[in-house]
């Protein structure tokens, strides 16, 4: 679901989608999220939807909600994209942008550093 959710996000940041279309995506799949168990998936699909209240409430606007995805983007772009190889496999993210997983990574110690 991780992977869906980061994928659609991508698709409304590089105008594939509409707000709207994210925003109803979300909303039809954030309980086969939480059902799902995936913390990661969770954590941002609650991060987006808190964000998209903001925006519909006007509290913010939709440059600083596009900027929030964003920042949510690189964020597991950065954890993924980093270095967690060993002799069992890696993980990263593919050149066209869609997200695939290894089955058998073993993360070690990972240390994030943002500007």
């Amino acid at each position: 679901m991780l992977n869906q959710l980061l994928n659609y996000m991508d698709s409304y940041l590089v105008s594939e989608c509409s707000l709207q279309d994210l925003e109803s995506w979300l909303l039809s799949n954030l309980q086969k999220i939480l059902d799902s168990g995936d913390e990661a998936a969770t954590k941002v699909a609650n991060q987006v939807d808190a964000d998209l209240v903001e925006l519909n409430e006007g509290l913010i606007d939709e440059t600083v909600f596009r900027n929030k995805l964003e920042s949510l983007l690189r964020q597991r772009e950065t954890i993924v994209s980093s270095t967690l190889s060993t002799s069992t496999g890696s993980a990263d993210k593919t050149i066209s942008g869609q997200w695939k997983e290894s089955t058998q990574v073993e993360v070690l110690h990972l240390t994030l550093q943002f500007a």
